[in-house]
């Protein structure tokens, strides 16, 4: 029915099942030979995953080189932050909690999502949202395969294998440009937060995103640290 994002991997469409009468995510890989092993990786870890907080995977075609998944008519977080409401990203508690939760259960699985970014979560409800993309997820201590600049810790910029702690990174970079966003709001005359609130995220932050040795071990270790 029509593009609604384009990234290094491949194209998502609105599209419709015509059979079920459902609309649904067509993602199609630019590269399906070579591309291939992204292509079902994500199918197969979205799947095995699949509960709270991670996206519904419905269909798959290696071969030809497309994956269809549930429809999330609100978008992602990016879409939100560029043309949304972003007044609906607060509280950030409601949102922010459950994808930690989604990331303990990645990690308790042995994965590292290795793409946490606000393109990658999508918003069912602001209190719902979905992980997707699990493209270059990797095993636990297995080498990266990609990434997205802004995003990848200092350590992944150095060569370390697959940690949950980078996906930790991911995560406060998340909560970092919401929280610049909505100031941003607020400089401007909003009133649904005040700096008193958004600081409490600030701090959790910059946390998240510095030393490796203070930065919470796993997304388990996370949700204790959250506020």
């Amino acid at each position: 029915m029509r593009e609604v994002a384009r990234g290094g991997a491949g194209v998502v469409y609105e599209a419709e099942d015509e059979l079920l009468g459902r609309k649904l995510a067509f993602k199609v890989y630019h590269a399906r030979t070579t591309e291939r092993g992204h292509l079902d990786r994500e199918a197969r870890l979205a799947a095995a995953l699949w509960g709270p907080g991670i996206v519904r995977m419905l269909d798959a075609d290696p071969a030809e080189g497309w994956i269809a998944l549930e429809w999330v008519a609100r978008g992602s977080i990016r879409d939100v932050l560029r043309g949304g409401d972003a007044t609906l990203l607060f509280p950030i508690e409601r949102w922010a909690r459950p994808l930690a939760q989604a990331l303990a259960r990645v990690h308790a699985h042995g994965y590292v999502h290795a793409d946490v970014k606000p393109a990658n979560v999508l918003l069912r409800q602001p209190s719902e949202p979905l992980l997707g993309d699990f493209g270059i997820a990797r095993p636990r201590g297995a080498p990266y395969d990609g990434g997205s600049p802004g995003y990848m810790s200092p350590e992944r910029l150095a060569g370390r294998a697959s940690d949950p702690r980078d996906d930790v990174y991911g995560y406060a970079r998340v909560i970092e440009d919401v929280v610049v966003r909505c100031e941003t709001l607020i400089a401007g005359g909003a009133s649904f937060a005040s700096h008193n609130e958004l600081e409490v995220w600030r701090t959790l932050s910059s946390r998240c995103l510095g030393p490796d040795p203070e930065r919470p071990a796993d997304g388990a270790a996370l949700l204790e640290a959250l506020p």
